[in-house]
C-alpha cells in the first residue's frame, strides 16, 4: 500500500514513518549549502536518526557541497543508539563515506557564464569546490571520510553497507561501477538503497539497473527524484557484475526500464520515466521507434506541455529529447 504524503513524495509504510513532513524546517534552519531539496536532506536525516543500527557503512556517492553527508550525520547524532555504536570495524573507523569528484566541468563555450550561486555560496565551473566540502562536513569528520577523485577508480574492500545514497550516476559506466562495487556489499534483508537521479527525464541505466535488480531490492517509495528501496536479499556479486544496460538486448532493456510500478507518483514523474524511455531507444540505436515514442507522449501529457514559459519545464525537456535524439547529441549540456 502506497501512499501519497506530500507533494511529490510517495511511500509505503516505511516511508510514512519517516514523517519527513515535520523534518523540513530543521533542515531548512541548518545544514549545508547544495542542490539536494529539504525534503531529500530530511530523509537522509530521519533514516539515520531512526533506523540506521550501526550495522553497515552509510555510502554517500556524489557529495558535492556536503548537503546530503551533513543531513546524515547530523541524524546519525541524534540516534539514540548513538553513543553505543562501534565504528572501528568499518574502513577508516568511519561510518560515513562520501565520494565526490570535485569539481563541475567548465562550459565549452566562452560564452557560457561560469559562475554559480548554490544557495548563497558562489562556485566558478571548473574549479575545484573541495574546500567548500571540507569546511562544510568539518564538525563532523569524526564520522565521514571523504574520497576525492573518480569513483570509477575507487575499490570497495567489502565492508557491510547499511545505507547508499547514490547521486553520481550521471553517466553509463559510473553506474555500472557503482553496483558492481557497493549492491554485494549492501546488507541482504535489511539495509537502504536511494537512487537520487530516478525519477528524472534521463539516465535511463539506472531504471534498466534497478529494473534488472527487482528480484534483490523492493520500491518503498519517492521523495522528489530520489527512488528509495529496501533489500530483499543478497546482490550476489556475478549478479552485479553483469551490466543489463550496455550488455542487454534492447528488448530486454525496455523490459527492465518498465519492470517496476510506481504506484501513486505524480502525473508529472510518469512523463519523466517516459521521456527517459524515449532516451533508452534512443541509446540501443532505435532513433526512429524513440522520435516515434516522443510523439505518443507528447500527445498523452499534452496537458503538461502548456508550460512553454517555464524555465525548464516539461515542454523544454520535451524539446530538449526530441533535439538530441534527433541530431544524435545526447546528454550534451544545454
Amino acid at each position: 500500500m502506497y501512499s501519497v504524503i506530500a507533494a511529490g513524495v510517495v511511500g509505503s509504510s516505511f516511508v510514512e514513518k519517516l514523517d519527513l513532513p515535520n523534518l523540513v524546517l530543521s533542515q531548512r534552519q541548518g545544514g549545508a549549502p547544495g542542490m539536494l531539496s529539504y525534503m531529500e536532506r530530511a530523509m537522509l536525516a530521519a533514516l539515520t536518526s531512526k533506523l540506521y543500527r550501526g550495522d553497515g557503512a552509510i555510502i554517500d556517492g556524489g557529495s558535492f557541497f556536503g548537503s546530503s553527508l551533513v543531513a546524515s550525520a547530523s541524524g546519525l547524532q541524534t540516534n539514540p543508539d548513538f553513543a553505543r555504536m562501534d565504528f572501528s570495524g568499518f574502513p577508516d573507523a568511519r561510518p560515513l563515506h562520501g565520494y565526490e569528484l570535485g569539481f563541475l566541468p567548465a562550459p565549452a563555450s566562452d560564452k557560457i557564464d561560469k559562475n554559480r550561486v548554490f544557495h548563497g555560496t558562489p562556485y566558478v565551473l571548473g574549479e575545484s569546490f573541495v574546500p567548500i566540502l571540507e569546511k562544510n562536513v568539518d564538525p563532523y569528520r569524526d564520522l565521514i571520510s571523504l574520497h576525492i577523485g573518480d569513483l570509477n577508480e575507487e575499490v570497495w574492500e567489502g565492508a557491510p553497507i547499511e545505507i547508499a545514497f547514490i547521486d553520481v550516476c550521471k553517466t553509463m559506466r559510473l553506474n555500472a561501477h557503482v553496483s558492481k562495487q557497493f549492491y554485494p556489499s549492501m546488507i541482504g534483508g535489511n539495509s537502504v538503497l536511494i537512487n537520487q537521479d530516478f525519477f528524472f527525464d534521463r539516465l535511463p541505466w539506472i531504471k534498466v539497473t534497478m529494473g534488472y535488480l527487482r528480484d534483490y531490492y523492493r520500491w518503498e517509495g519517492q521523495v522528489f527524484t530520489s527512488s528509495i528501496y529496501t533489500s530483499i536479499k543478497d546482490v550476489p556479486q556475478e549478479v552485479a557484475d553483469y551490466d543489463p544496460f550496455t550488455q542487454g538486448s534492447y528488448e530486454e532493456c525496455l523490459a527492465y526500464h518498465d519492470a517496476v510500478a510506481f504506484p501513486g507518483i505524480e502525473r508529472k514523474y510518469e512523463y519523466f520515466l517516459e521521456l527517459s524511455r524515449g532516451y533508452l531507444m534512443a541509446l540501443k540505436d532505435r532513433k526512429n521507434d524513440a522520435l516515434e515514442h516522443l510523439r505518443a507522449v507528447a500527445d498523452r501529457y499534452e496537458d503538461l506541455l502548456a508550460d512553454e514559459h517555464t524555465d525548464r519545464g516539461n515542454q523544454f525537456r520535451m524539446d530538449r529529447a526530441v533535439r538530441q535524439i534527433t541530431n544524435g547529441n545526447i546528454f550534451k549540456v544545454s
